[in-house]
């Protein structure tokens, strides 16, 4: 396996916008009340491609606050990727980050559990792991993961995790309005992050612009061996409580997605 590494020109110079981003967000939270938070989003392929220890160190390096996480495995035997068989990946990955983890499991598979979980610095108020509509049965049942957490200063936000499916608009398109009904009229502000399996001209984003800022910029997420769509947002609301600092997506060999991370200010009236 090949990790992309940044001694490049350019993999420097995004380097060192990142450092300046984290800089500016930070003085901007000095001069008043807002809340400084990076998230990061990615989704692992089931570790197919990388190891957990890999893994958790790569996302030890960003320093997220939050991290979603889809294609999480939960003491599976996949006969295609018999070295992550019988873990416990969230536990592993929280170990190896250096932060708490939490998993939400949507199917029974192979022997275990498969699902999306969550990596997070903060502590946490309530956590709920939502099953998303499931319209047509040969589909696989999709879900949320929900908590509520508690920032540095004591203010409280909603970070979720979710993966759409990819297979049937149909269904995605009934999981995108159940995200929109769930979180509409919500006092509290709110980060949704994930693999929407829907690139930027999808019906289904276009639906959750309607109540969610995209904090990503329109680089391709996937797939690693030949990137041509967007498939992966982090999304905030609401839209003029969230400022975006700085958004990349993360040209490494770990996946068959690309990472995505950005920095984000919430600025309290």
């Amino acid at each position: 396996m090949r990790i992309l590494t940044s001694t490049s020109f350019t993999m420097r110079l995004r380097h060192i916008l990142l450092i300046s981003a984290w800089l500016l967000a930070c003085a901007a939270s000095a001069q008043g009340h807002n809340d400084t938070i990076r998230v990061m989003t990615f989704n692992i392929h089931a570790g197919h491609d990388a190891s957990l220890q890999q893994l958790g160190q790569f996302i030890k390096r960003y320093q997220p606050d939050f991290v979603a996480l889809q294609e999480v495995d939960h003491n599976t035997r996949r006969t295609n990727c018999p070295h992550q068989n019988d873990r416990d990946f969230i536990t592993e990955l929280a170990y190896y980050s250096g932060m708490q983890g939490l998993f939400g499991p949507t199917i029974k598979f192979s022997g275990g559990y498969y699902g999306i979980g969550l990596l997070t610095r903060h502590q946490f108020v309530d956590v709920h792991n939502i099953k998303l509509p499931h319209p047509v049965d040969r589909m696989e049942q999709r879900g949320m993961l929900q908590g509520t957490f508690i920032l540095a200063d004591g203010d409280t936000i909603t970070f979720a995790c979710t993966h759409l499916e990819a297979f049937d608009s149909v269904s995605r398109a009934a999981q995108a309005q159940f995200i929109l009904d769930h979180f509409s009229g919500s006092m509290r502000p709110a980060i949704l992050a994930g693999d929407f399996n829907a690139s930027p001209d999808d019906p289904v984003i276009g639906q959750l612009m309607n109540q969610w800022l995209d904090c990503t910029t329109g680089d391709f997420t996937f797939s690693v061996n030949s990137p041509s769509e967007k498939i992966d947002y982090i999304l905030a609301q609401p839209k003029g409580a969230w400022h975006t600092i700085e958004s990349q997506v993360i040209p490494v060999e770990l996946s068959d997605h690309y990472p995505v991370i950005a920095t984000l200010i919430l600025t309290h009236d």
